[in-house]
């Protein structure tokens, strides 16, 4: 298997606090950090896909208990060795309590998130298709989605892989856009950035910003409904 050592996004907060793992009585403790000292920054093209994509999917898995979704969180995935670790852009588990964790260690939670979501950079892009490609698939992802939201590093703006058998292969994309088996919607290319369609409802899942304005319209036409129901009142 081979050994990935993702040079994450991160914020700009203290790096230095991690778990304690103590294996076995007199063996040396071993340290997971929830932050690495070699994770590098993130552009706004990146942050924003992320956190609009993380909004979206937590509305919609709101009801959902048993789905975990977290954005570049510590992910080990091999018990007493704390360099076998990988941080997805975005990792969706389902079938594990949704609680909050500081890291996410496979032999814990029993198996591999099903989904997976990474974003192209300029310093990941390579990586993205080819080592974390094997390494996800050998670990037992479902489907595996790499964006390139600047539409300048991947052969295109989306790559998708769902898996077939033992392995991730390539999911091709109708038109930009592609079907998620597992959430049930569709991701789609938008000019410069992704959506979520929701075939269901036929309607694109809205991002905090859209569902604030929409708020705010719903709360502004109910007021401007009572106004008028007073105005009719008084003419009468």
């Amino acid at each position: 298997m081979p050994e990935v050592l993702e040079k994450t996004q991160s914020k700009t907060f203290p790096r230095v606090r991690a778990e304690v793992y103590y294996p076995h009585e007199g063996r040396e403790e071993i340290f997971y950090p929830e932050q690495r000292e070699d994770d590098m920054g993130e552009t706004n093209f990146h942050y924003n896909l992320i956190f609009n994509l993380m909004q979206m999917l937590k509305e919609f898995l709101r009801a959902n208990k048993d789905i975990f979704l977290a954005a570049n969180m510590n992910l080990y995935y091999e018990e007493s060795d704390s360099n076998k670790w990988i941080a997805p852009d975005i990792l969706i588990s389902f079938g594990i309590p949704d609680y909050e964790r500081r890291t996410y260690r496979l032999w814990e939670e029993k198996f591999f998130p099903q989904i997976i979501f990474e974003v192209a950079s300029d310093k990941t892009w390579k990586n993205d298709i080819s080592e974390k490609l094997e390494l996800y698939g050998e670990l037992g992802a479902e489907e595996y989605y790499v964006l390139d939201s600047e539409n300048k590093y991947l052969p295109a703006p989306m790559m998708a892989f769902h898996r077939q058998g033992e392995r991730l292969l390539t999911a091709p994309a109708n038109d930009e856009r592609i079907f998620s088996p597992r959430l049930g919607l569709e991701i789609i290319r938008a000019e410069n950035t992704f959506r979520l369609f929701n075939p269901q409802t036929n309607e694109f899942l809205l991002t905090l910003e859209e569902s604030e304005e929409k708020r705010r319209k719903t709360e502004s036409e109910i007021e401007r409904l009572k106004a008028e129901i007073e105005r009719l009142k008084t003419q009468k």
